[in-house]
């Protein structure tokens, strides 16, 4: 079974991880009252609490200044324990309740 709830530092990890290891890994994610982002974006640069991701379609960068916005995400392809295609929710104490 696949655990779907990931934490912020988690998350912070994963992102670093595909710099360093990875950055063909693509990542869609939803934002705090924002819906999914229409395309997967590259990770670019990680800061304690920002991060840049690249949107190669469309040729912009996308700056989320806070990591702890993100309410979910998927990834393209199979990295570390996390299956591509698959909607991870993030524990955060910020997000609203789910049912």
């Amino acid at each position: 079974m696949i655990q779907n709830q990931v934490s912020i530092p988690e998350l912070h990890l994963l992102l670093r991880s595909i710099i360093d290891l990875r950055p063909n890994v693509l990542i869609r994610f939803r934002l705090i009252g924002e819906l999914w982002q229409t395309d997967f974006l590259r990770v670019v640069r990680l800061e304690e609490n920002s991060a840049v991701f690249y949107d190669e379609r469309n040729d912009r960068n996308a700056l989320i200044s806070d990591i702890k916005s993100f309410m979910q995400f998927e990834l393209d392809s199979h990295f570390q324990q996390y299956e591509p295609h698959f909607h991870y929710t993030i524990e955060n104490p910020n997000n609203p309740k789910r049912k």
